[in-house]
């Protein structure tokens, strides 16, 4: 292989600031001015497969981004990232990214799989609170299809709470109501407590139920204080969705 050829190539494409290096047999780590948020470079290596060539980021970005606790492989989080992998002709290869070289268009592949890392990276670092949404997308359709027109998101208490300082995620309507929360992170289950504890105090009745985007993330303290007064919980939407339907027929919540 010609590296000052393909350097070449690569400047002309993408940018002036490249550089490939050997390392190994049929291996060239390429030095290129892309970074995350932190200002940690972008990891891109060119690597023989066969007869072919392939770009990889040999698993560096999704493990890159999990030190920020960002989670990809669930929901809709995980269909954003494959939207964008198809998009650009890249493979998740069991957390490695790759971009196959078709026809000897090194340039061409090389430049679709920077476009690529970058997308991710944008998805995971400017738009955290879309990726939060998303679970209460997920959230809401789902208890609105199954409690229909009985629901009420984001209900506030208007006699006792008009200002709205203690929310109910949603608010179904019976002769008991049920508070459903969705739990994504520690301030959200403290909240959801605080707001239980408050309705308590102010002497309605009440079946509370908390589903966590993932129960896992939530700190050990803080999950014992919230278990103690929440009735029912669920660790994700999907626990949710196979046992909260037997739950409801169990204590006839729903005349």
């Amino acid at each position: 292989m010609d590296i000052e050829s393909l350097e070449k190539e690569f400047r002309k494409k993408v940018c002036d600031k490249i550089e490939l290096f050997p390392e190994g047999k049929d291996r060239f780590v390429i030095s290129a001015p892309f970074t995350f948020e932190d200002g940690d470079f972008l990891n891109v290596v060119l690597k023989k497969n066969g007869a072919g060539w392939y770009f990889t980021d040999e698993g560096h970005t999704f493990m890159h981004l999990s030190y920020d606790d960002l989670d990809f492989e669930r929901g809709k989080r995980k269909e954003i990232i494959n939207s964008v992998l198809k998009t650009h002709y890249l493979e998740n290869d069991s957390g490695e990214l790759k971009c196959t070289v078709e026809d000897n268009y090194f340039s061409d592949a090389f430049y679709t799989f920077i476009q690529g890392l970058i997308k991710v990276t944008d998805i995971a670092f400017t738009k955290r609170e879309r990726i939060r949404s998303l679970f209460y997308e997920e959230f809401e359709e789902y208890l609105r299809n199954f409690f229909g027109d009985k629901c009420i998101f984001d209900y506030k208490e208007p006699n006792k709470d008009p200002g709205g300082k203690y929310p109910v995620d949603c608010y179904v309507e019976n002769e008991v109501p049920l508070f459903i929360f969705g739990i994504y992170n520690n301030d959200k289950c403290r909240d959801a407590m605080i707001t239980c504890l408050t309705y308590e105090r102010w002497g309605f009745s009440f079946t509370s139920i908390g589903i966590f985007e993932n129960q896992e993330d939530i700190n050990k303290k803080v999950l014992a204080r919230f278990s103690d007064v929440i009735e029912k919980q669920y660790s994700n939407l999907s626990a949710s969705k196979e046992r909260l339907p037997d739950y409801i027929k169990k204590i006839h919540i729903l005349s």
